[in-house]
This record gives structure tokens, sequence and C-alpha cells, in this order.
């Protein structure tokens, strides 16, 4: 028991630095400093969960998140000199490596000018992570990560309440 435990533990750690590897990675493609960088743990989370209690919804969502990361890049100021193509692949890669390795690609959009993916870790009735990436008129590039597990009744709840539409997403 102790040997499954310690590979359990090893996995998770291998995965919580491949997390990081991706946004070392995608820093190292940018070039630039993001101009929203959000990180928020389990511990805050929980603190917000409680602030939220006469929300209900939001906060039965927000008791289950062990994480919220957030990363935003603004790419028509004059800081920006990367190359769009290399922010494409590396979308796209990174899109390809999560499928890989067992997540679930919710949606994609792949126009001339706007890239985006939606994945998520599913589990049997909730799911445990999900991944945005989108970059949208070649102006902004947005990266999102959410861990945790997220009730698909709850999160169906969420997007009504805040009148959400995804019936134009090809999921």
């Amino acid at each position: 028991m102790k040997k499954i435990t310690l590979y359990l533990s090893l996995l998770l750690l291998s995965c919580q630095l491949k997390a990081q590897d991706v946004i070392s990675e995608l820093q190292a493609v940018m070039g630039v400093e993001p101009s929203v960088e959000i990180n928020l743990g389990a511990a805050m989370l929980g603190l917000l969960s409680g602030m939220t209690s006469e929300e209900k919804q939001v906060s039965d969502i927000m008791k289950n998140l062990t994480e919220i990361s957030v990363r935003v890049y603004n790419l028509d100021d004059g800081e920006f000199k990367g190359d769009m193509q290399q922010i494409k692949s590396f979308i796209n890669n990174t899109a390809g490596a999560m499928k890989s390795l067992g997540m679930q690609q919710l949606a994609a959009i792949r126009e001339e000018d706007s890239t985006v993916y939606i994945m998520a870790e599913m589990g049997d009735d909730a799911m445990r992570g999900l991944s945005v990436m989108a970059l949208d008129d070649e102006s902004e590039l947005v990266v999102i990560k959410i861990g945790g597990q997220i009730m698909l009744k709850d999160l169906a709840g969420l997007m009504s309440r805040f009148d959400v539409d995804i019936g134009d997403l090809d999921l």
C-alpha cells in the first residue's frame, strides 16, 4: 500500500511539474510578461467560496476547485515582437499533447486569425480540470487552467445562472 501511495504521489508531482513546464514554455515563446496573471490555489479558493455563500451555485463549484491560473498576453502593443505562427504552433501542439494524455477536446476553433481550444480532464460524473487557450484576432492570447472537481450538474446550473449560451460551439 505504501508503494502505491508513493507512486501516486510521484505521478501527481510529475503532472504539476509538466503544468509548470508548459507555463515556462509559453513564457519563452511569448518573450513578454503577461498583462494579466492570476494564480489562485486551494486555500484562496476555499476562502472565496466562503465569501460567496449567498451565491450557492458559485460557492458549490468553487469549494471543489484546487487552482485557477490565468495568463493574458496583449499582442498588439509595442512590446510584443514574437512570431504569431510560433504561438499558433505552440497552442496546437499543446492541445495535441493534452489529447495524448487523455484529455477531451470540448471545442476547437481554427480560423485565420483565431485559434481556440477548450480541453477537459473527465471523470465519471465530474470534470477534474479544464483548460482554455484562446488566441483572438492575433491581438490577445488568453490561457486559463482550472483544477479540481467540477460537477457537470453544477456547471450547467452556473452557466444558466449567468446566461452563458454555448449552443454555437461544436462540442
